[in-house]
């Protein structure tokens, strides 16, 4: 198996993850994995292992979503068919709507950070990355990050706060 073969099979589900949270478009998430691996393809003679492999496959997939982002206009609005709550695996449907209202506000509100704010809570909360290997896909430093991740936090809390109050934040 080649190379780029096995970066793609151990790597590609994490890639698009990451791409499908900071975007939330399953479509345009698989189509910005692939621009990842293509990059990371084309440019794989040039990594020299100063860090991980995956902190680097990281850093192309930011870059590839926020050079997506300057080509496109936004569409700051998740896809419509998100956190439909299953109704047959909870007993309570009540229970169950609350939660997927509370998903739904969650999302938007994560959806509505800055990209750089979005990446750090999504790379540190949800992919379970250090504060190093974070800083070395966002090319800062650790302790700049652990500043970014405490204020992304806050905008986060504020704007969740302010749509669960009904505040159209538009």
């Amino acid at each position: 198996m080649s190379t780029i073969e096995k970066l793609y099979r151990d790597y590609r589900v994490g890639v698009f993850r990451y791409l499908y949270r900071m975007g939330g478009d399953c479509h345009l998430a698989e189509e910005l994995t692939q621009e990842t691996f293509y990059r990371a393809c084309v440019s794989l003679k040039n990594f020299h292992g100063e860090s991980t492999l995956s902190t680097w496959l990281y850093r192309i997939a930011f870059y590839v979503y926020t050079g997506y982002l300057r080509g496109h206009p936004r569409d700051r609005h998740l896809p419509l068919d998100r956190n439909i709550p299953d109704r047959g695996r909870t007993g309570n449907p009540d229970r169950a709507l609350e939660d997927a209202e509370n998903r739904r506000l969650a999302g938007e509100a994560l959806h509505r950070l800055p990209e750089t704010y979005r990446a750090v809570i999504i790379l540190r909360e949800l992919e379970e990355m250090s504060f190093a290997e974070i800083g070395a896909v966002l090319n800062k430093s650790p302790s700049t990050v652990r500043v970014i991740l405490f204020r992304a936090r806050q905008k986060y809390r504020q704007l969740f706060n302010q749509l669960a109050d009904g505040k159209n934040l538009l």
